[in-house]
């Protein structure tokens, strides 16, 4: 089934519109989309990037890795507060 222009425009971007937004060319873009780094749906002949995926996808890449988190435990929390307590 096609889609329409106006939905296509709405719901998807082109290829290249999507990698231009991570500052690929096109050619980069369409290696990106071949290695699956840039999800695509097939419309007929046509390749396009589903824009809210693509979104959320960007967003992470723009963002970075997440720094490591510190997660004391409860232990290590209940030995901490025991040594303040005992030196207080």
């Amino acid at each position: 089934m096609r889609l329409s222009r106006k939905l296509r425009k709405r719901h998807y971007y082109t290829v290249p519109e999507a990698g231009a937004q991570i500052d690929f060319c096109r050619a980069e873009s369409y290696r990106a989309a071949g290695r699956g780094d840039i999800p695509t749906e097939k419309d007929g002949r046509l390749l396009l990037v589903p824009r809210k995926r693509w979104d959320r996808i960007r967003k992470q890449l723009l963002r970075g890795p997440l720094p490591p988190t510190r997660h004391r435990s409860a232990s290590a929390n209940q030995s901490t507060a025991s040594a303040d307590n005992t030196a207080a």
